[in-house]
């Protein structure tokens, strides 16, 4: 049941980074620079783990957040971090 739940919640999102690159002027770009910015996200965070101590494994799935849901994603993925570990 809850992998049902999870593959719909998937879609969903998959469907509104979809609508949203395709209403904006320069989709390529845009999605291309939204990529980039979960990427710096993602390094910056594990760069300072020094120092707060808070750590994301690369991994495939933290790269897939980090490239499609960009800094949104690196920001749940912190929380979720910090609430279970």
């Amino acid at each position: 049941m809850s992998s049902k739940i999870m593959l719909v919640v998937m879609l969903l999102g998959g469907f509104a980074i979809i609508y949203t690159f395709t209403k904006a002027k320069h989709p390529i770009v845009t999605a291309f620079k939204s990529a980039m910015c979960g990427i710096v996200a993602l390094l910056s965070v594990n760069l300072v783990s020094g120092i707060t101590g808070c750590y994301i494994a690369v991994n495939p799935f933290t790269a897939f957040v980090a490239t499609v849901i960009s800094l949104p994603g690196i920001i749940a993925i912190l929380i979720l971090n910090i609430l279970f570990m």
